[in-house]
């Protein structure tokens, strides 16, 4: 007894001078605390299981055990995802630091439209889907942003080659955190509209006059949806299943009608772009559709026929992804709700 409480005295002493950290003063606590309960009473071990279901000491160390074991394994993961959050943060601000230099002298006053593409070593397809950008002539003045997610290919060449703007990860964080890229860049270079598509030629950009021509009659943001052709877009019974799944979640939840809530092919009012400024780093689509609902943006949809992939391999095309993504799901759901992250988060100047 005398032994625990001159332990714990001297552990309260140098957690007060920060020499040990709270995790370890926690547990290191509890052990004491539990010896000089033992020592100020040797039965109450015998009593506790006695007075429970327990059959020995044994059970009873290992009830104390895994409660223990538990916290440190949350602790772990809660400084694990810290990490990860501020490595990611620290790559991005990277990125838009290059691209704020690399942007410097050239002049943006009248661009009306910002063309966002997160690629991933998309060299066979890049420069193709930047060429059919080209071939529409759009009369207004416009910028193609590629954030080249961490490639090992010629994807960052071309795509420079080909007139667009590279904004480089130096490492691959996920599409979700390329297209928040792309959306901060974006509200650097304050477009009228910003529309995003895929690198992999599977959005066709002849749409995209009709995703201008929806916002300029008011719509604040256009979803091209594979599901309003009905007959148009074939995919897996399981992919199917969960898309709709997860639009008539959205539309519960959010108060609209959508067909096509994880569509990546969209258009967005530059204006409208803090409202639906997601957290989310790997998949964020749910998270986007729930809050341009809640913020009550006018959303549109209208039906587009989508080119089958060529090259490349889909998200899901690993199964442990597929079941990642539905948790991810969940995550966004809560993120909608009760956490926002801000564009100036980024040290911006607007």
């Amino acid at each position: 007894m005398f032994i625990s409480t001159i332990m714990v005295l001297l552990l309260i002493k140098v957690r007060y001078s920060n020499r040990i950290g709270n995790q370890f003063f926690v547990i290191v606590i509890l052990f004491w605390l539990i010896i000089f309960i033992v020592s100020f009473n040797p039965d109450i071990i015998g009593i506790i299981i006695e007075s429970s279901s327990l059959e020995n000491r044994a059970q009873f160390l290992l009830m104390i055990t895994i409660p223990i074991v538990i916290y440190l394994l949350y602790s772990q993961v809660i400084k694990n995802k810290n990490l990860s959050l501020n490595f990611r943060k620290v790559i991005r601000q990277l990125a838009i630091s290059n691209f704020s230099r690399k942007i410097k002298n050239l002049e943006f006053d009248s661009l009306y439209l910002v063309i966002v593409m997160a690629a991933k070593n998309e060299e066979k397809t890049i420069g193709e889907v930047i060429k059919k950008i080209k071939s529409l002539q759009l009369t207004i003045q416009y910028k193609i942003i590629v954030i080249n997610d961490g490639s090992s290919d010629k994807t960052e060449k071309i795509a420079e080659d080909s007139g667009a703007i590279v904004i480089n990860h130096v490492y691959n964080l996920g599409l979700g955190a390329a297209i928040k890229t792309g959306f901060i860049a974006s509200y650097i270079l304050k477009p009228k509209v910003i529309i995003n598509l895929d690198a992999d030629d599977q959005h066709d950009p002849k749409y995209i006059p009709k995703i201008l021509d929806e916002i300029k009659n008011g719509a604040d943001m256009v979803y091209c949806s594979r599901f309003q052709n009905k007959n148009n877009y074939k995919t897996s019974t399981v992919r199917l299943a969960g898309n709709k799944f997860y639009n008539q979640l959205v539309n519960k939840l959010g108060h609209v009608t959508l067909t096509d809530v994880t569509s990546g092919y969209r258009g967005i009012k530059y204006e409208k772009l803090k409202d639906i400024f997601f957290t989310s780093e790997t998949n964020f689509a749910i998270e986007l559709a729930l809050r341009a609902a809640k913020n009550g943006l006018n959303i549109v949809e209208i039906p587009v026929e989508m080119n089958n992939r060529l090259y490349g391999e889909s998200q899901f095309f690993r199964l442990e992804k597929f079941f990642i993504y539905n948790i991810n799901a969940i995550i966004q759901i809560f993120n909608s709700y009760f956490k926002h992250e801000h564009i100036s988060d980024y040290e911006i100047s607007n």
